[in-house]
């Protein structure tokens, strides 16, 4: 068995450790050089921000006082992913850290799987400062899966969820009421070719011809439909791998529809 836990609106989380008065407030955080949005609270989300907007366009809120705006601190975050994740492998046997916010746990062997989940994510609440939410399955794709679902009806589940606590049914119909491309590893592109051959919900993934996933579209998508249908095709590598690219980003501050004014800074960050 295997648990995904994540951290909620990580950077934002990682903001009001230190600023318990901005609890339930709306925040933002910023890319580098103040840019666009990458991160945002819950409650930023329900003032109708979308990540990757740029901040000119949220301005107003802050104006308003209804938005607390922060520029990107990541050795900050660092920090706390660190802890987080020092505090997971307090319960666990190992862990596999996937991104700063989140990592696999493996829990082979363990009992009362839901008790597991629910004193990790007190535990790191009350350790770090850091909500977060746990799916736990048989496979590493259906516990992102759970998380995805933990995340999203919180108040439901409370933050936790156990693949095999929920019956037949109620599994069959968790995959039939989100889209396909909420599964790890299918992306926009992937999505709209399996749409096209009307594999519209996850359920549809899972009873797909699993001959013509293979065919069409490698066996990268096969083992994840069989991940999905319980089938596990990917281990925990507790070992971190080497960091094959890195990428440092840059945005504009407004709207840009000069194609000359585009090339000149292309041309100086290349440069």
């Amino acid at each position: 068995m295997y648990a995904l836990i994540d951290g909620n609106s990580f950077y934002a989380s990682c903001e009001r450790v230190f600023r318990p008065d901005l609890k339930n407030k709306a925040i933002v955080v910023l890319s580098n050089n103040d840019g666009c949005v990458v991160a945002r609270s819950a409650e930023a989300k329900a003032l109708g921000i979308k990540m990757g907007v740029p901040y000119f366009q949220v301005q107003h809120f802050e104006r308003q006082g209804r938005l607390k705006v922060f520029s990107s601190n990541y050795e900050l975050y660092a920090d706390l992913s660190r802890r987080m994740m020092e505090t997971i492998s307090s319960l666990v046997p190992a862990i596999e850290v996937y991104s700063i916010d989140e990592c696999f746990a493996d829990l082979s062997g363990m009992a009362n799987l839901s008790k597991i989940g629910h004193q990790i994510k007190e535990r790191v609440y009350r350790w770090v400062g850091i909500p977060t939410c746990v799916g736990i399955a048989p496979t590493k794709t259906l516990a992102k899966f759970c998380n995805y679902l933990a995340k999203k009806y919180q108040t439901h589940f409370d933050g936790v969820l156990v693949w095999t606590d929920l019956p037949k049914e109620r599994q069959l119909k968790a995959m039939d009421s989100e889209a396909v491309d909420e599964v790890w590893g299918i992306g926009r592109r992937i999505g709209a070719k399996l749409k096209a051959q009307n594999i519209n919900t996850v359920l549809d993934f899972y009873n797909a011809n699993t001959a013509m996933i293979r065919r069409q579209f490698g066996v990268v998508l096969e083992r994840t439909q069989r991940e999905l249908q319980g089938i596990s095709c990917d281990t925990l590598h507790p070992q971190e791998d080497n960091r094959q690219h890195i990428v440092r980003s840059r945005s504009f501050g407004r709207t840009v529809n000069d194609i000359e004014a585009l090339q000149a800074a292309v041309t100086h960050h290349i440069a």
